[in-house]
């Protein structure tokens, strides 16, 4: 029973699906019922599954790895990048966290994480797309969020890099992994936000507008609130932009009484400083 959960936890950490991580190893209905706890799985199913969550035997056969210290670090790093605290983000990644994403073959989210704050934070677009292009070549699994998520941010410092080309690869990679069928993620809001933002970017205002209505409609299939208040703003500016100055003024408003709502700090301030630049 630990075994199968100590599975499926590392696997949804790392964001697979079952099929995904059944492929090429056993059926998707056995790891399930080893999942579940119904089977055990041999050797060489487990030595497989091991190979391609990029952890040892020993890793997955310690119960105390659930609640190790590398586990509670992603999850004050996602934290903090789901709540926009860039800054402690930035801080946080210098203060030798390195070598424990090392350890633990997972150096993708390490590099993603730093280049999103270079991106955002520092605003730094070359050391950006250096540390996103080390994520993506690290990046062991495939068709997944975090693959997406690292080719959307892409796609945005390659945008502020003026490198047209490569930012028009990075979009099109995202726009294949969402005609994909995929695991819903709290995350992929991120994913249409970043796409409408490389639309905007192009002047293509109504594709823009499309994608952050795709994005609004994700974070009510998912009852989430992540990147909601962006949505909204986005598409308020994009309404100003296209002459519906009125209707775009109201959609800022409500982003911004949304994120004071959802007491998003970090938000909030970004927005309130972006509206002061609008109008």
């Amino acid at each position: 029973m630990e075994l199968g959960k100590s599975i499926k936890y590392l696997r949804t950490n790392l964001e697979l699906t079952q099929k995904q991580l059944a492929e090429g190893i056993c059926s998707q209905s056995l790891l399930s019922r080893v999942e579940q706890g119904l089977e055990i799985p041999s050797v060489i199913i487990v030595h497989n599954i091991c190979q391609k969550l990029g952890i040892t035997i020993d890793t997955l056969l310690s119960t105390s790895q659930l609640d190790s210290p590398f586990i509670q670090l992603r999850k004050e790093l996602q934290e903090l990048f789901i709540s926009h605290d860039f800054e402690t983000l930035y801080a946080s990644l210098h203060k030798k966290t390195l070598a424990l994403f090392e350890t633990h073959s997972q150096t993708t989210h390490y590099y993603f994480y730093l280049g999103v704050c270079e991106l955002l934070y520092k605003h730094h677009p070359k050391n950006a797309i250096k540390h996103l292009e080390e994520a993506l070549l690290l990046n062991i699994q495939r068709t997944t969020t975090h693959e997406a998520l690292i080719h959307s941010y892409l796609m945005l410092a390659y945008f502020e890099d003026n490198n047209d080309i490569n930012a028009l690869k990075q979009l099109n990679q995202c726009l294949l992994f969402l005609h994909k069928p995929v695991e819903t993620s709290p995350l992929m809001p991120t994913i249409y936000l970043n796409i409408a933002r490389a639309y905007a970017n192009q002047s293509e205002h109504l594709a823009a507008i499309e994608y952050l209505h795709l994005g609004i409609s994700c974070c009510q299939k998912q009852n989430s609130t992540f990147q909601l208040s962006h949505l909204f703003f986005e598409l308020g500016v994009l309404f100003i932009k296209t002459e519906r100055k009125q209707n775009g003024i109201r959609k800022i408003k409500f982003s911004l009484e949304l994120s004071s709502y959802l007491d998003e700090q970090f938000v909030t301030a970004e927005l309130t400083k972006r509206r002061k630049l609008l109008y």
